[in-house]
């Protein structure tokens, strides 16, 4: 099952849900180590992982891995950055430069500015829970994204919401969020690295305080 956490102040555990993959070209998710709550857990999900400019021998792109969740379930063919997601949206601090707005402009800077000896491209979040709507689950995180991620830590993060259903599939709808960097955003771009939004304790603290405001959300 892969490592675990001690249980944070929610009483819930973080586990390495893909300790034994290998990086695949064709799954997003076997390309950096992913942690969320036990297998059975109820309620909201939260998932958490740390996008590595390297992970076992496989280049990773910080372009490349947004296009593709933005592209979720397209035919071969379809061209990058085609949005076949239910939608997506970049938020960004005050400061941040307008064009860091297109989604594709930001990640391709993500990659082009990466620093020598850089620690990380994304931290990648995937927030699951049961909605009868969608633009409700959208509303939420969205919600939670701006206020304690972009402005709280000063960064920009891409919002792609996917609707399993459309596809026929039986899994619940979920919205992901891709932060950038994780690195600080200034009028001068992309500055420094935001530790707290990297590394295996992150999962437990953005998934207490998610909780938290999920609790406290209006029922819609």
């Amino acid at each position: 099952m892969g490592r675990r956490n001690t249980p944070s102040s929610s009483g819930r555990e973080s586990v390495e849900i893909n300790a034994d993959c290998q990086p695949d070209p064709t799954n997003p998710h076997t390309w950096m180590p992913l942690f969320g709550d036990p297998p059975g857990a109820s309620g909201p999900r939260v998932m958490y992982g740390c996008m590595r400019p390297q992970f076992r021998g496989a280049t990773n792109s910080a372009a490349q891995f947004a296009a593709a969740k933005m592209t979720v379930g397209a035919p071969a063919g379809t061209p990058p950055w085609t949005l076949t997601a239910a939608r997506a949206e970049v938020l960004l601090p005050p400061q941040a430069d307008d064009r860091m707005s297109d989604a594709r402009t930001l990640m391709e800077t993500i990659d082009a500015e990466l620093p020598a000896n850089a620690k990380a491209l994304l931290a990648y979040l995937t927030f699951t829970f049961k909605t009868e709507r969608l633009h409700v689950a959208w509303e939420e995180v969205r919600y939670f994204i701006k206020r304690h991620i972009v402005d709280a830590f000063e960064v920009a993060t891409l919002l792609i919401q996917h609707a399993p259903h459309r596809a026929g599939s039986a899994n619940t709808p979920h919205v992901h969020a891709l932060i950038a960097g994780p690195r600080r955003v200034t009028g001068l771009g992309l500055a420094e690295w935001v530790p707290q939004l990297a590394g295996d304790k992150a999962h437990a603290l953005i998934r207490d305080a998610f909780l938290e405001c999920h609790a406290a959300w209006p029922a819609g």
